[in-house]
């Protein structure tokens, strides 16, 4: 009975329907209040949207390059923000251009219809790939999802890419290019998917990435000019100096590089850690492509090995986790017992959720690391995702409740990626 009880809550259509209808009052109070507050020009916190809309309007000034200086690009913020903000602009010129179109709107209507359609893509995504687990997947990411909607950020966007990305590779449709070229908006996320591409030789799916790639190069340099790549390079330079500093907010960074600085390592060995560990998460995806590991757990290897690809990565891009998620859930709770889903479920939300609790209860300014508080979420969602490795090795519970593959989710034919081993 407990353990029907625990299947239950994550197939439950109406825990679903409660977690989304939270979701789209906050998106809607949200919306209005960055509405109201910048028609009255009070000033108010500054998320990350607001510095898409200050790219974005610079862009439509045609001072697209001033973006990537942060001396330029503070100017702008101050003046929506009503306070001195530090949001250094790195995005490549093709997501500089998108964001000048969501410019063109009203604040509170631009982030309203980014938001919410980035979100609805990236949730469909998550029912296609989990099915009736769906519900499952949306409480264990509930502290992400929270955050994307708060702050308006791309990761909805990052996570639904690399989603359909998933989805079509696994069917083996050469449209799983479309995606993955588009992930040029923000290419350290994904290097574990491009890898899996490659090991897998799917050459039609990379000739159409980087098609995409090419048309994606071409139109911002046509719209702003040659200057702006001069001008990306000199921001992305200039970011790193920032990050060697510590003037981000590290405890929200989910990089081994922002848990060695946090520390008090030498930005040196912070750097050389991170590298360690790009090297080991690459490593271990290779080394579970050679064993040939299940379609679907491969695809979530990929997923998971990429947040630890770069010293440059946010509590919002944990959206790829959610991918991860939905490909194993259904094998991870026929191989637990309610406590320990309790238990998994109460670290996931500390994994994730972290950076956002500590931002509320201590400074969340970005401010020199020793002002801040500990940034812990890269050893954090280690934790999570060994754990799950452990649980994903042993043999199943007797679970007659709980279908092998989730019901309702897309059929994907087992040999796409490779044979099912008795390890997968």
């Amino acid at each position: 009975m407990i353990e029907r009880q625990a299947h239950s809550l994550a197939t439950s259509p109406l825990a679903l329907k409660v977690m989304l209808t939270a979701l789209a009052m906050l998106m809607t109070l949200t919306g209005v209040t960055f509405h109201l507050v910048s028609q009255n020009g009070q000033g108010g916190i500054f998320v990350d949207f607001h510095a898409f809309y200050a790219a974005g309007s610079l862009a439509l000034e045609g001072h697209a390059g001033d973006a990537y200086r942060m001396a330029t690009m503070e100017i702008v913020q101050q003046r929506i923000a009503g306070h001195e903000t530090f949001m250094p602009w790195t995005y490549p010129p093709p997501f500089t251009l998108f964001v000048a179109g969501l410019a063109t709107l009203p604040l509170g209507l631009g982030y309203a219809l980014f938001t919410g359609l980035s979100l609805a893509g990236y949730l469909l995504m998550l029912r296609r790939i989990a099915g009736n687990f769906l519900p499952g997947v949306v409480l264990a990411l509930l502290p992400v999802l929270v955050l994307g909607v708060i702050t308006g950020q791309n990761g909805f966007l990052t996570g639904a890419l690399t989603g359909w990305f998933v989805l079509a590779l696994l069917a083996r449709k050469p449209g799983a290019g479309l995606p993955l070229g588009l992930m040029i908006i923000k290419p350290h996320l994904a290097a574990g998917i491009a890898m899996l591409t490659v090991a897998q030789r799917r050459w039609q799916a990379v000739v159409t990435a980087a098609g995409v790639v090419l048309a994606a190069l071409v139109i911002p340099t046509l719209v702003f000019g040659l200057p702006i790549w001069t001008a990306f390079a000199d921001g992305v330079r200039e970011s790193g100096a920032f990050l060697a500093e510590g003037r981000y907010p590290m405890h929200r960074m989910t990089s081994p590089y922002a848990f060695a600085l946090g520390l008090g390592a030498a930005p040196g060995l912070a750097f050389a850690i991170q590298g360690a560990s790009a090297l080991a998460a690459i490593g271990l995806l290779g080394l579970a492509w050679h064993r040939h590991l299940s379609p679907r757990l491969l695809a979530a290897c990929a997923c998971a090995a990429t947040l630890f690809v770069s010293p440059y990565a946010y509590d919002y891009d944990l959206t790829l986790l959610g991918v991860a998620l939905a490909l194993v859930l259904p094998d991870l709770l026929r191989r637990t017992g309610r406590a320990e889903q309790a238990a998994l479920l109460m670290l996931a939300w500390s994994a994730t959720g972290y950076g956002l609790i500590a931002s509320l209860l201590g400074n969340g300014e970005a401010v020199r690391v020793p002002q801040q508080p500990l940034a812990l979420m890269a050893p954090l969602l280690l934790v999570l995702i060994g754990w799950a490795a452990m649980v994903k090795r042993r043999r199943l519970l007797p679970r007659p409740d709980i279908a092998a593959a989730p019901p309702g989710a897309v059929d994907l034919p087992v040999g796409a990626l490779g044979t099912v081993s008795a390890a997968s």
